[in-house]
Formats: structure tokens, C-alpha cells, sequence
């Protein structure tokens, strides 16, 4: 009873909190498009915050609240199952509740549902990987030693940050688009991401894997050869910015290994727990990685590998006005004023000037 009380609360309580922010900010109400923009992009911002703090609730309280009926035999399965489910049903309710007009026009309910699950695929996989790696330095390792809880520390971050984008591309889960792109003297492959909007124009590359993920918004909504310079443009990024982001994905990784240590340590006896603090681990591994990737965009530079000022503000200027619009190595911001003024004062305009 408790684990459908859980599942129905997950369901429901994202659509509750995107109708208050949407009442709050108004991104609905009718009116000019600068002051449109804005309003959707506060409402937008408190919903991804509100998501980063309604997803680890559903997954602790899955892993914690799950039927004893699902985890007689292997209670960290169960409790992995149920957290996986209950958060899952988290991200797929807010992802349908946080839809503008626009974008539910554009992508059905059951599409957004299905990349809502492909998105949520990635951190099941990585939470489930640790969980293995915890597993197996029990019965391999010394319990209790530094050591031993350093490499589970080390196999669980490899999972968030290699393995699992690995095995949901392997999978077919985020598929493989069919071009290749030559950049760096090696041949790149394109991987869709799967976002809950077909209006997020964004690209970012993983070196390890020699992929780059394209969102469809992207890859629709902008001219071949426009699209391609953002892509270029991102891998040049991760191959000659690698010394100004060493020190923050340091940062970045000592954390994440703390924290999965920290998790190991609060958990030792008991499955659920275990499965609850590795899934708040395996979240805030994402956040910081993602956090050690971004650059504002008024430090971005410009290589010979990747497009030239020109050809950047021709892209941008090839790209709806949709706001969600991100510049690769940025992470999901959007395009700044300062990279604005920048590409205008050299005498190229990409488009209508981004609003404060």
C-alpha cells in the first residue's frame, strides 16, 4: 500500500509544483515575445530546480518505502527496482507538467513519456553499476579498508561518467545517428539525446567515448552544414579546453568520490540504505560533472579545429527563437549577452539579441 501511495505522490506532485511556478511566473499569459521569453525562462529554471530536488526524494523514498514482497530474495535488487521506478515516474510527470503550448503542439504525451524514460535510463544504469561494484568489493575486497572503499568509490564514478553512456548507446537506448564527423585527426560518432523537447538545441561531446550527442532540435532545426559547425565547434571545445576545466573536474571528482565513499560508510549493514545513498550519490556525481563542464560564454575561445566567428553567427541566427536554445560548451546555457556583444562587435550578428 505504502509503494502506491509512493508512486501515486511521484505522479502527482511535479504536476502540482509546475501549475504553482506556472501561476507565479505566468509563463502562459499572452503578451509581448521578449517579456514571454523571460517569464519562460524563470519558470523554466525554478522547474529544473524543483526537479533536482523532487527526483532525489522519489528515489531515496523508493529505495527506503519499497513492498518487502519485491526484495525477499535480494533486497538491494528491490529496492533498486523501486527506486529506479519511483523516480522515473517522477521525471516522466514533471517533463509532461513543465510543457509549454508549443512544445506539447510539437511532441505528443507519449513521446515526451518515452524520452523521459530514455533520459532517466542513464542514471538507472549508473545507480545499478554501483550497486555491483559494492557488491562485488564485498566479497572480493577486505571490508572496512580505505582501500576497498576508494575502489568502489573510483568503479562507481567510471560507471556514472563512462560506463553507462556507454551501455544505453551499446543498447540502442540513445541511438546512433548515421554520420560521422572527422575532427582532431579521428572520426566521431553522433548519438541522438533524447530530450523531453523537440525545441532544446544543444550538443556535447564525450572525448573518452569519441561521441558527441545531438538533441532532434537540433538536429532538425537548423541547416545541415549550420548544425555541424556546433557540433564542431563543441569538439574542438573538449579537445583544447581540456587544461582550463583539469581544475574543476578535479574538484569535481574528489567530491563525487567522497560522496560515494560518505554513502558506503552510512550504509554498511543495510540494502536500502545502500541503494538510497548510492542513488544521491550517482545524482550528484551528474550535477558536479556537469557543473565542471561548463564554461561561461564569455571565456569561450576559438580554435582552428572548429567554426569561425562567421560561421557561429550564422548558425545561431539559423535557429528558431526558441528559449532552451544552448551554445555547446556552455552546458544548457543560453546563449549570454557577453558572447553577443562579443560576435556583434566583430560585425557579425547571430540573430536577435538575447534578453537579461
Amino acid at each position: 500500500m505504502i509503494s502506491l501511495l509512493l508512486l501515486a505522490a511521484s505522479a502527482v506532485v511535479p504536476w502540482l509544483v509546475c501549475s504553482i511556478l506556472r501561476g507565479i511566473f505566468g509563463s502562459d499569459e499572452s503578451g509581448s515575445i521578449p517579456a514571454r521569453e523571460r517569464a519562460l525562462g524563470r519558470y523554466r529554471r525554478a522547474t529544473l530546480v524543483s526537479g533536482l530536488l523532487v527526483l532525489p526524494a522519489a528515489a531515496v523514498a523508493g529505495a527506503l518505502l519499497v513492498d518487502p514482497s519485491l526484495s525477499t530474495r535480494s533486497p538491494a535488487a528491490g529496492s533498486w527496482f523501486f527506486a529506479s521506478l519511483s523516480a522515473t515516474t517522477a521525471w516522466v510527470s514533471l517533463a509532461l507538467a513543465r510543457r509549454t503550448r508549443e512544445e506539447a503542439a510539437a511532441m505528443s504525451a507519449l513521446q515526451t513519456m518515452g524520452r523521459a524514460v530514455q533520459t532517466a535510463s542513464v542514471l538507472i544504469l549508473a545507480t545499478g553499476l554501483a550497486l555491483l561494484a559494492g557488491s562485488a568489493a564485498d566479497l572480493l575486497l577486505p571490508s572496512g579498508r580505505i582501500a576497498a572503499a576508494l575502489t568502489v568509490a573510483l568503479l562507481s564514478v567510471v560507471s556514472v561518467l563512462v560506463l553507462s553512456p556507454w551501455l544505453v548507446i551499446m543498447l540502442g537506448l540513445w541511438p546512433l545517428l548515421p554520420k560521422r564527423i572527422e575532427a582532431g585527426g579521428r572520426q566521431w560518432k553522433l548519438a541522438h539525446l533524447p530530450a523531453p523537447t523537440r525545441f532544446l538545441t544543444h550538443t556535447a561531446a564525450l572525448p573518452w567515448l569519441r561521441t558527441v550527442l545531438v538533441s532532434d532540435g537540433l538536429f532538425n532545426g537548423a541547416p545541415e552544414r549550420h548544425w555541424e559547425n556546433l557540433v564542431r565547434y563543441e569538439i574542438g571545445g573538449a579537445l583544447h579546453a581540456r587544461s582550463a576545466r583539469s581544475s574543476r573536474w578535479t574538484v569535481a571528482v574528489v567530491l563525487s568520490l567522497m560522496a560515494f565513499m560518505v554513502a558506503a560508510a552510512l550504509s554498511a549493514n543495510d540494502p536500502a540504505m545502500r541503494v538510497a545513498t548510492t542513488a544521491l550519490a550517482v545524482l550528484f556525481t551528474s550535477t558536479v560533472a556537469w557543473l565542471a563542464n561548463r564554461q561561461p560564454s564569455s571565456t569561450l575561445q576559438f580554435d582552428s579545429d572548429g567554426p569561425s566567428m562567421q560561421e557561429l553567427a550564422q548558425t545561431l541566427r539559423s535557429l528558431p527563437p526558441r528559449l532552451g536554445q544552448a551554445l555547446p560548451r556552455t552546458s544548457c546555457n543560453p546563449l549570454g549577452s557577453a558572447l553577443y556583444d562579443r560576435l556583434f562587435a566583430l560585425g557579425h550578428d547571430p540573430g536577435r539579441r538575447p534578453q537579461p
